[in-house]
């Protein structure tokens, strides 16, 4: 495909997406501005649709379940500027380090968190706070469930599934899975030792979540010479 079918795919995408974002409410007019400068960014960063289709199939799928819950709760959340740079300032940062498998890194983890926390709160039984292994109420920054966790693997597995289509390695891909489920308990770290506290926001924690499953992506392959 040359580079202006590309940007045309591009621009009919991001219009749709902002349309369909915009009207239903699932984010908020900055986060739209934001999403369409970050979808832009990724595409040129990466110089392939296969990382802005990535990034749009994390957001789907995260909206997805997110709209799921909410319809269940009869509560209502638009997504912000902050939370759209928390998902996907990591991939955007490896992308720009020249490293596209930390891209898919950062969103494996961003995917395994937002699943962790959606369906984590269907859970049956209270959370135990991971920095305590104590029980607390459902939503509790830093609350983790079995069935949360179990959720946190199936996001890894949708990147590392998505990422062995594309290129055909087996190892990468569960390399990916542990990536999203380190990444998303990082996270959990993170919301009990600092997001309690008032420390950091929700944002800047997915943040750290997604960097450490990057981090953890770079450090298997410079210690397996991958």
């Amino acid at each position: 495909m040359d580079f202006q079918a590309a940007v045309l795919i591009l621009l009919v995408s991001l219009g749709i997406f902002s349309f369909i974002s915009y009207r239903k409410r699932l984010l908020s007019f900055e986060g739209v501005l934001i999403a369409n400068i970050v979808g832009i960014a990724i595409f040129l960063l990466g110089n392939s649709l296969v990382f802005f289709f990535t990034a749009v199939i994390f957001f789907v799928v995260a909206e997805f379940w997110t709209l799921f819950h909410m319809r269940r709760k009869a509560r209502h959340e638009i997504r912000t500027a902050g939370n759209i740079l928390g998902n996907s300032g990591t991939a955007i940062l490896a992308l720009a380090l020249g490293f596209p498998f930390g891209f898919f890194a950062a969103f494996s983890g961003a995917l395994a968190d937002t699943l962790s926390s959606e369906i984590g709160l269907l859970s049956k039984k209270k959370p135990l706070l991971i920095t305590t292994m104590k029980p607390v109420e459902p939503g509790t920054d830093g609350g983790v469930t079995l069935l949360g966790i179990s959720a946190a693997f199936l996001g890894g597995l949708i990147i590392a599934a998505l990422h062995l289509f594309l290129y055909r390695d087996i190892i990468l891909a569960a390399i990916l899975v542990a990536c999203g489920v380190f990444g998303s308990l990082a996270d959990s770290i993170f919301g009990a030792l600092f997001e309690r506290q008032g420390m950091l926001n929700n944002a800047e924690v997915n943040f750290l979540g997604s960097l450490s499953g990057t981090g953890l992506a770079w450090a298997i392959l410079v210690l397996a010479q991958i």
